[in-house]
């Protein structure tokens, strides 16, 4: 059974990838076939905190990738995680902030038995105050 550490783990290496600015990085982290689910804040394109879903590794390194460059230097905190290990998944706070914009996201991954994702659903908000 997979155990707490290994799910902090690997939101860590999220996390990493993230803060690295790596679109690769995050697209090895999902399995060969997933459901990403951004529901963002509208669904202008030029957005980057729009709403988007994808499906593939290719389709996410772009989703990545388009992000990254609209978004500038950030400072990003996974916080509150709720972790179960016996559906081998996770719920917790994303706190973003760049620049003027402070965005407070709930997120639920849920990972295969390899450790890869298979289940990515993100709530864009903007932050309270």
């Amino acid at each position: 059974m997979t155990t707490r550490k290994q799910i902090n783990d690997r939101i860590e290496a999220y996390a990493k990838a993230v803060r690295d600015r790596s679109p690769k990085a995050v697209s090895e982290l999902f399995a060969e076939r997933f459901d990403h689910i951004v529901h963002g804040v509208g669904t202008d394109t030029n957005n980057p905190w729009n709403t988007k879903r994808e499906t593939d590794r290719e389709g996410i390194t772009k989703i990545y990738e388009d992000f990254f460059s609209n978004v500038a230097d950030m400072a990003v905190e996974y916080a509150n995680r709720t972790i179960d290990v016996e559906c081998n998944s996770a719920a917790m706070v994303v706190r973003v902030k760049s620049g003027s914009i402070s965005m407070e996201n709930a997120l639920h991954i849920k990972w295969n038995e390899e450790g890869k994702i298979i289940f990515f659903y993100n709530w864009y908000g903007q932050s309270p105050g």
